[in-house]
């Protein structure tokens, strides 16, 4: 999650964000556009909306799922939660998915991972988060990320916090590495106040009680924390420094005493990253602004990690592409996985083609016919010298022609409406689903078999107490209402057909999907 706005070059870029209800208030998040690319090449090719460089691709709602007689579905448009329900207490929607535990706790932030019959998330640390000096915010009676034990799935028990330095405000980089057990985190704070902090923790034993291995400063002290994520071999943790806007590499071959690598600026802003099942190459986020068609800075890169994962020398990465598009902006994170064999890259925006930053912008983008909300989309990446996008997933309420009804739904609603986040599937070396998390519309899953034409199977908007939650980033100060942030990265429990994930105020939940929807 990060604001952004246009300013030029190496530097800050705020975003301003809109507060509707009794009085609105102008907040800066900082994060950052990292200058021309200091680890070569400067290819890209713009994808503007509806078209590809393999073809066209229409800006169609993607089909919505067939419910049971049992379930609780949308009223209205796929994906919506109206105003007049939120105002009456939303009482949740599901569609062949239903509960089956959770813990409220104090609310989650931005992230959420598992490990065996354990999962860990984390809470806004900070008094005032991202806010300003008003409103305030709770004081948190349990700080730290908080460990679930998920052994009894219909009985999800608090097992502890961590409260090493990093821990205590994560962020987006709370990630787990299953091939090692391990897990990691940057420091994060407040979205960009963070620092150049890393703790690495051992959770293969008794994941309830993570062993903490190293929390301390990297020897480049100039790191900010924000985002993150781990090779698949567990050996190299990638940090995601908004505010300075650059990629960073740790070595964690021996965990106890994590080493820097290296730091690198992409073409544009930075946020989340992936990497190849091999860990030579990497799938980073280009996190910018899709306004001006002209000048497109949102999109992904492909860059070759070999001089990391090999610990060159010189462990400069090489671009070998960049993808841009005009109808979104402040990409998330990228998924890059296999459908029938075929190499295929997902990536999620987290805001419409001009942000959130003023009505003024909204009302623009509903005349335009771009996308006012974030959504996931889906590109053939077999030749990752020209990626070529296959789908987007809009929903109905995401649809251009919708724009209007959905800016009166989330009146009142600082930066996040109908966006999407983080997305996961059920296995990146053969995917049939994908689960995906779109803040006021709940947990979405998709049959993804055939790429080009993804189809909704499930899903599940959450209900939630009203009031202040005090590891809650919702709405920026943790007053909850409405409908949910449902903003943390799902985890597939594939023996169980539950999922496993977060949502702001309602905190950890496990949901069950109807195996009947399940793609063959």
């Amino acid at each position: 999650m990060a604001g952004i706005s246009h300013g030029q070059g190496r530097g800050a870029h705020a975003h301003g964000l809109w507060l509707a209800g009794s009085a609105c208030w102008v907040l800066l998040l900082t994060g950052c556009l990292g200058s021309n690319s200091s680890a070569g090449g400067s290819a890209g090719s713009v994808v503007r909306p509806s078209e590809s460089p393999g073809g066209t691709v229409v800006q169609t709602a993607i089909p919505r799922a067939t419910c049971r007689t049992s379930d609780a579905p949308e009223k209205g448009l796929q994906g919506q939660v109206a105003l007049a329900d939120r105002l009456a207490g939303f009482t949740g929607y599901h569609c062949n998915m239903d509960l089956v535990g959770q813990y409220e706790g104090e609310g989650a932030s931005w992230q959420h991972t598992s490990y065996k019959d354990c999962s860990y998330y984390g809470q806004a640390y900070a008094l005032i988060a991202v806010a300003p000096k008003e409103p305030k915010r709770p004081t948190l009676m349990k700080p730290g990320a908080v460990v679930i034990d998920v052994s009894d799935s219909s009985k999800p028990r608090d097992a502890g916090r961590l409260t090493s330095v990093s821990m205590l405000d994560p962020w987006e980089s709370l990630k787990v590495n299953t091939a090692r057990g391990l897990l990691a985190a940057v420091n994060g704070t407040s979205s960009n106040n963070g620092g150049p902090e890393f703790d690495v923790y051992d959770i293969k034993g008794d994941c309830t009680k993570p062993r903490l291995l190293y929390s301390g400063k990297l020897s480049d002290t100039t790191v900010i924390g924000h985002e993150g994520e781990w090779a698949p071999d567990g050996l190299t943790y990638y940090g995601g420094d908004l505010t300075q806007g650059q990629y960073y590499a740790i070595d964690v071959s021996n965990p106890a005493a994590p080493k820097f690598i290296t730091k690198f600026s992409p073409p544009v802003g930075v946020h989340g990253l992936s990497v190849s099942p091999d860990g030579t190459r990497g799938y980073v986020t280009l996190s910018g602004s899709g306004r001006n068609e002209g000048n497109n800075t949102n999109g992904f890169a492909i860059y070759d990690f070999s001089p990391i994962h090999n610990r060159a020398a010189d462990p400069t990465p090489k671009l070998i592409s960049a993808t841009y598009w005009n109808d979104g902006s402040t990409a998330q994170h990228t998924i890059p996985v296999k459908i029938k064999g075929q190499d295929y890259l997902i990536a999620v925006d987290e805001l419409g083609s001009d942000g959130t930053s003023s009505v003024a912008n909204r009302v623009v983008t509903c005349g335009s016919g771009r996308l006012a909300f974030g959504i996931p989309r889906i590109f053939d990446v077999s030749n990752p010298s020209k990626p070529v996008l296959l789908s987007k997933l809009t929903l109905d309420i995401n649809q251009p022609e919708n724009c209007q009804t959905a800016s009166m739904d989330t009146v009142g609603l600082a930066l996040f409406g109908y966006d999407s986040h983080y997305c996961q599937v059920d296995n990146p070396a053969d995917a049939k689903m994908l689960a995906c998390g779109y803040f006021n519309s709940g947990l979405r899953l998709f049959d993804i078999t055939n790429p080009s034409h993804v189809r909704e199977i499930a899903y599940f908007n959450p209900a939630m107490k009203p009031g202040q939650k005090g590891g809650s980033t919702f709405n920026v100060s943790g007053n909850c209402f409405g409908a949910d942030w449902t903003s943390s990265q799902p985890r597939f429990v594939l023996e169980k057909n539950e999922i496993w994930f977060t949502s702001q105020c309602a905190g950890f939940q496990v949901v069950r999907y109807d195996p009947a929807v399940v793609p063959r």
